[in-house]
C-alpha cells in the first residue's frame, strides 16, 4: 500500500513521491524566478548607466551649442540696435536740415539707411541659417564622432603594444572594418593580418558578422575580429567565435590581440618556405580560417579566463591570510613587550637588555602598538 500525505501546495491527498516531486518543482521554479529577477536587475542597472552617460554627453553638446547660439543672438541684437540708432540719427538729420534741402537730404539718407538695413538683414539671415545648421548637427548626435574616437584609441593602443607591426586605418567607404593590423616577425616579414572593427551600440546585430566576413574574404586577411559593447543574446563568455569571426568586449580586446598575434607568428614560423611563398600564403589563410585554429584559440582563451578568475580568488585568500598573520604577530609582540616590561619592573637594572624591546630602540614610543611589526 502506497504512503499518502496531504500536499502542502495543492491540499490534496497524494502519494509521498508525488508530493516530493511537487516540492522539487516549486523550488526549481523559485530558483528560476530569482535568477531571472537578478538578470533583469543587472540589465536594468547597465541600461541606466548607459542612459546616464548618454545624457551627460548630450548635456555637454547642448551647452556648447547653446553658447554658440547665445553669441549669435548677441550679435543679432547688436546689429538691430545699431540699425535703430542709425534710424534715429537719420530722423535727427532730417529735422535739422534746411527746408530747401530737406527732401534731397531725406532721399539720400533713406537710400543709405535702406542699403545698410538690407546688408544687416542679410547678415541676420545668414546667422539664422548658421543657427539652424548648428541645431541640426546637435540633434544628429555624436555617434559617428564617438566611433571615430574609439577607432583612433584602438589604433594607438595597438601601436603602443606592437610597435614593430603595421597598424593602418581602413579608409571610409573602402570596407566595413576600421583597423588593419599587419603582424610582422622580428625580421620584418609579414606573418599575417588581423582585421579589426569597433561597434559602440547598445544592441547586437548579426549582420555585422556577415559584413566583416565579406571584408575578410575580399581582402584575403587571415583573421577578423570585432570589438563590441553589446554581445549576442545568450553569450556567457567575454570572448567568442561566431562563424570564424572573433568577438569580444573592450575589456578583453587587448588580451585577444596578443593571442591572435602570437598564433599568427607561430603559424608563419612553421609555414615559411622561401621558395614557395605563394603556396604558403594560401595554406596560412586556410589554416587561420579553419576549425582547428579556432579550437586552439578557444582553448587558450579558456585558460586565460580561468587563470584570471583563479588570480582573483587567490588574491582574496592571500590577503585574508596576511591580515590574520599580521594580527597574530602584533598580538604576540604586544604580549612579549608586556612581559619584558613587567620583568624589568621587578628586576630593575639587573634585567638584561633585549634588542628590539628597549624603548630607546623603538624611537621613544610608549605604546606597544607603535612597535615595528615582526614579519
Amino acid at each position: 500500500m502506497a504512503t499518502t500525505i496531504i500536499c502542502p501546495y495543492c491540499n490534496k491527498q497524494v502519494e509521498l513521491s508525488q508530493a516530493l516531486t511537487h516540492e522539487i518543482r516549486s523550488e526549481e521554479i523559485e530558483k528560476a524566478k530569482q535568477t531571472m529577477t537578478r538578470e533583469i536587475k543587472q540589465s536594468f542597472e547597465l541600461e541606466i548607466k548607459d542612459k546616464e552617460n548618454e545624457a551627460r554627453e548630450a548635456k555637454q553638446r547642448n551647452e556648447t551649442l547653446m553658447s554658440q547660439i547665445l553669441e549669435l543672438n548677441t550679435s543679432m541684437r547688436s546689429m538691430k540696435t545699431r540699425d535703430e540708432q542709425r534710424a534715429l540719427e537719420l530722423e535727427k538729420q532730417v529735422a535739422q536740415a534746411q527746408e530747401s534741402a530737406k527732401q534731397e537730404a531725406l532721399k539720400n539718407a533713406s537710400d543709405e539707411h535702406r542699403m545698410r538695413h538690407l546688408e544687416d538683414q542679410k547678415k541676420i539671415d545668414d546667422m539664422q541659417k548658421l543657427i539652424e545648421e548648428l541645431k541640426r548637427k546637435g540633434q544628429q548626435g555624436s555617434m559617428q564622432t564617438q566611433g571615430e574616437v574609439l577607432e583612433l584609441d584602438w589604433e594607438q593602443e595597438l601601436r603602443t603594444q606592437f610597435p614593430y607591426d603595421s597598424i593602418n586605418p581602413v579608409g571610409k567607404g573602402v570596407r566595413g572594418a576600421d583597423v588593419e593590423h599587419i603582424v610582422k616577425t622580428p625580421m620584418g616579414n609579414i606573418a599575417g593580418t588581423i582585421l579589426w572593427e569597433n561597434k559602440r551600440t547598445k544592441h547586437w546585430d548579426d549582420k555585422w558578422i556577415d559584413k566583416l566576413k565579406a571584408d575578410q574574404r575580399s581582402s584575403k586577411v587571415e583573421v577578423a575580429a570585432l570589438i563590441s559593447q553589446a554581445l549576442p543574446t545568450g553569450s556567457t563568455k567575454e570572448i567568442i567565435n561566431i562563424e570564424k569571426v572573433w568577438v569580444t568586449t573592450y575589456a578583453h580586446a587587448l588580451p585577444l590581440a596578443h593571442l591572435l598575434r602570437d598564433q599568427l607568428l607561430a603559424v608563419a614560423k612553421q609555414k615559411a618556405i622561401a621558395n614557395n611563398s605563394n603556396d604558403d600564403a594560401t595554406h596560412l589563410y586556410e589554416y587561420m580560417t579553419s576549425h582547428i585554429f579556432t579550437h586552439q584559440i578557444e582553448a587558450i582563451i579558456e585558460v586565460y579566463l580561468g587563470l584570471q578568475e583563479q588570480i582573483v580568488k587567490e588574491r582574496a585568500a592571500f590577503e585574508k591570510q596576511w591580515a590574520q598573520r599580521e594580527m597574530q604577530t602584533t598580538k604576540l609582540y604586544k604580549s612579549l613587550f608586556s612581559m619584558y616590561g613587567g620583568l624589568t619592573g621587578i628586576m630593575g637594572q639587573s634585567m638584561p637588555q633585549i634588542k628590539g624591546l628597549e624603548l630607546s630602540e623603538l624611537g621613544g614610543g610608549e605604546d606597544p602598538s607603535d612597535t615595528p611589526k615582526l614579519l
